[in-house]
């Protein structure tokens, strides 16, 4: 485990567009509750936006490069005195732009211009011919701005190629083990999942709910409409607890973790899911071999210690050790890094199910689950072994770093489709 701890439900807020400053920022955030979003389908025409031609744009999130290959025309703003708004219209228009939005802050002494531009080409011309004529503009994304609070960012689906939250069902039952600290079964997020939950512990306080269920839910998750939908749903979760609260520190030994292995292999588990991480272990290995001989394919998180070691279990030549990436495709600045790390996948601000809710949750552990979730998705269709399941996940994983690293192993792992 050694995860940091999940992070409360909070969303921060976009960046401010660049070169606008604090009064740009304001004006942008003013113009977002003036407009409605289904404005910016009007067609462009004069200066106060009257009908005319057949454009149509929209703001953007993030990316214009995700939006323009949508077939989106990218909206982009312009602010300025508002007593030199004809001198930007002009600058907009001469420069092959169309305004197709206006308004006007008088409070402000400013004024915002909506434009549509058929390239960067003519952006760029635009943005040279508001510098000389009117200094003060700043042109830039017609960014949307949301609340601090409320709808999760889920881009870890979309980062490796799913539609949405648990839209990839499995192709026929598989079961898949997973190795962790006790599971919320009950949660909302696993409610109709097919999950044995059990443990190992005889004795000792048992620790939070929290990162086991946060696996599960991103292993076998059902509640795609609240984003909690995961990565293999549809086969069936053992979920053995080997872990024990000593001192405030969840902890599990090898002896347990054999006994789970050993649990899983003897009723044909064949996927098994190992989110934790610890140093190196000659008997360790030992088992971990003996589970793959067995036809178990092992995944493991490469740990959480910003080591350039990664750790066991990942490190076993017999598991597929996993590091984590974020939203932007950059390594996790704390994951374990080496030679045997071999795929990346999402793990920093995952939004995760929770021993009682979800929150935003970090680590390698997370990332592990989406591998295992893919490599379930392989073995449905046929793949039959190890070897098959990593030549699969390699056959689709997006290079983060020219060729196979000590970083990011064959970089990021993409779906191969449901």
């Amino acid at each position: 485990m050694n995860d940091p701890a999940p992070q409360a439900v909070a969303i921060p807020p976009l960046p401010a567009p660049r070169g606008i400053g604090l009064l740009g920022a304001l004006i942008c955030a003013l113009a977002m509750l003036l407009w409605p979003l289904g404005a910016s389908a009007q067609q462009p025409g004069g200066p106060t936006g009257t009908p005319g031609g057949d454009f149509t744009g929209r703001p953007v999130q993030t990316s214009p490069n995700v939006a323009r290959s949508q077939g989106w025309r990218v909206e982009h703003v312009v602010a300025g005195p508002l007593a030199q708004a004809g001198a930007m219209i002009a600058a907009i228009e001469g420069a092959g732009g169309q305004v197709i939005r206006r308004r006007d802050l008088p409070a402000l002494r400013e004024v915002l211009l909506v434009a549509l531009f058929p390239n960067e080409a003519a952006r760029e011309a635009a943005q040279r011919q508001l510098a000389q004529v009117v200094p003060l503009s700043r042109l830039d994304l017609h960014h949307l701005y949301r609340f601090a609070q409320g709808t999760p960012r889920l881009y870890a689906p979309m980062l490796i190629g799913d539609p949405a939250p648990g839209a990839c069902r499995l192709r026929r039952s598989l079961a898949i083990g997973m190795i962790d600290g006790p599971v919320n079964a009950g949660h909302p997020a696993l409610r109709g999942a097919r999950v044995r939950a059990e443990s190992l512990v005889e004795r000792g306080q048992v620790p939070p709910a929290d990162h086991g269920t946060a696996v599960a839910a991103l292993l076998v998750g059902e509640a795609a409409s609240s984003g909690l939908g995961g990565f293999a749903p549809g086969a069936e979760l053992h979920a053995i607890a080997v872990f024990t609260l000593r001192d405030r520190v969840e902890e599990t030994s090898v002896g347990l973790v054999a006994m789970a292995l050993d649990r899983l292999v003897g009723r044909n588990v064949r996927l098994i899911n190992m989110s934790f991480a610890g140093p190196e272990n000659a008997a360790f290995g030992r088992i971990l071999a003996a589970a793959a001989q067995r036809g178990a394919v092992l995944v493991g998180a490469s740990g959480n210690d910003a080591a350039r070691r990664v750790a066991y279990p990942a490190a076993a030549p017999d598991v597929i050790a996993v590091t984590a990436i974020d939203a932007a495709q950059r390594r996790y600045a704390r994951a374990n890094t080496g030679a045997q790390i071999e795929f990346a996948a999402p793990g920093v601000d995952v939004y995760a199910a929770r021993a009682g809710g979800a929150g935003y949750v970090t680590g390698t552990s997370y990332a592990a689950p989406i591998v295992t979730g893919l490599a379930a998705r392989l073995m449905a269709q046929g793949a039959g072994s190890a070897q098959a399941v990593r030549a699969g996940l390699r056959s689709g994983a997006v290079s983060l770093g020219g060729g196979r690293n000590a970083e990011t192993g064959w970089g990021l792992v993409r779906s191969a489709g449901c």
